[in-house]
């Protein structure tokens, strides 16, 4: 099943500041890709993989909309 970024981290008891500090993405970049200001579908490489690893999840292409 997939998940949301928000859902993600929330599974993972993260706040997007402790994302932020984790990942070393902005927290109100991953605040604006929870909200759907920003298109995750569009994020740099680099970002995701920092993402996934924050997240423990090895395959952020399988995060829904």
């Amino acid at each position: 099943e997939q998940m949301t970024l928000k859902e993600l981290r929330e599974a993972k008891g993260l706040t997007q500041a402790q994302l932020a500090k984790a990942s070393g993405v902005p927290q109100p970049v991953i605040s604006a890709y929870e909200r759907g200001a920003k298109d995750w579908r569009h994020m740099p490489l680099e970002r995701a993989i920092a993402l996934a690893d924050a997240l423990d999840c090895p395959d952020l292409r399988n995060m829904a909309e």
